[in-house]
């Protein structure tokens, strides 16, 4: 979803495959990032009850 809207936006200001495979990995980090935050979040509330 997200990333289409970034590949899009991406593509018209540059042609170059690299800058929108670098965006796209940053998409990817960003997500995994937050999907370990929510795991971890969930884990504590689960200890803490």
């Amino acid at each position: 979803m997200i990333i289409t809207k970034v590949l899009g936006v991406t593509s018209a200001f540059t042609k170059s495959k690299k800058a929108k495979i670098a965006i796209l990995a940053l998409e990817i980090a960003i997500l995994g990032y937050a999907l370990y935050q929510q795991k971890k979040e969930s884990k504590n509330k689960q200890l803490n009850s």
